[in-house]
């Protein structure tokens, strides 16, 4: 479990940010779209915090994506640097 913490925190800000550039949101205006404080999209998009599945399916739905597309670019981005 420890292991995959540390896997998004590395690599799931990135799809975060990634995903809310190409929705054409701000980080306010998707903090308010799933309720949260701009702070809060901020630590997520910066490593400092880590979304919970149900925080996940909230980002998701808000960013028009699936939370298994997100986790999937998580996941890829991951493999890419292992390769390295």
């Amino acid at each position: 479990m420890e292991n995959e913490e540390k896997i998004a925190r590395r690599f799931m800000p990135g799809i975060i940010k990634c995903y809310r550039h190409l929705a054409g949101l701000s980080q306010q205006q998707l903090a308010d779209s799933v309720g949260v404080s701009k702070g809060f999209i901020s630590a997520l998009e910066g490593g400092r915090s880590v979304p919970n599945l149900d925080m996940l399916v909230q980002l998701a739905d808000a960013l028009r994506v699936s939370p298994g597309e997100m986790v999937d670019a998580m996941v890829a981005e991951a493999d890419k640097a292992m390769r390295k």
